[in-house]
């Protein structure tokens, strides 16, 4: 079950900050998404054709980053590929919803295409942390000892 995982489970004190260090980066970034899917027009500096494209790219593989950082120190006893899978789950969930929240903003529509591009997104930070955790991380460190 969750709550038996390390991050609730060390005390006090360093449960706090493991939800500081990994979880409130997350519901910030999350609150900020929301906060820029409420504007009827958000601002866009880049004028190319789909631009929107790349900021969903961009907005959702960081969200995908900071999701799988909390989620692999959170689920520690699981596999890489478990916290992943639940990392693009997590972020195509956050991605619908905001593309249904989008829909009750004026001037904002609900755009399939932009949550296929949140999910792609959630799946490519996926494959760049599981590359950074292959070459970097501590599971790299266990294999060498």
């Amino acid at each position: 079950m969750i709550l038996d995982q390390p991050m609730f489970t060390r005390g006090a004190r360093s449960g706090f900050r493991q939800f500081l260090w990994y979880w409130l980066p997350v519901l910030v970034y999350v609150t900020a998404i929301f906060v820029v899917s409420s504007m009827s027009s958000p601002p866009n500096p880049i004028h190319v054709p789909n631009s929107d494209k790349i900021y969903h790219m961009c907005e959702y593989g960081l969200l995908g980053v900071l999701v799988g950082r909390a989620l692999r120190q959170s689920v520690a006893p699981y596999s890489r590929l478990a916290a992943s899978i639940m990392t693009v789950s997590l972020v195509m969930m956050i991605g619908a919803s905001d593309e249904y929240y989008q829909s009750f903003v004026p001037g904002r529509e609900c755009d399939v295409f932009d949550w296929l591009t949140d999910s792609t997104a959630g799946v490519l930070s996926q494959v760049l942390l599981w590359q950074l955790w292959s070459r970097f991380g501590r599971d790299r460190k266990k294999r060498a000892s």
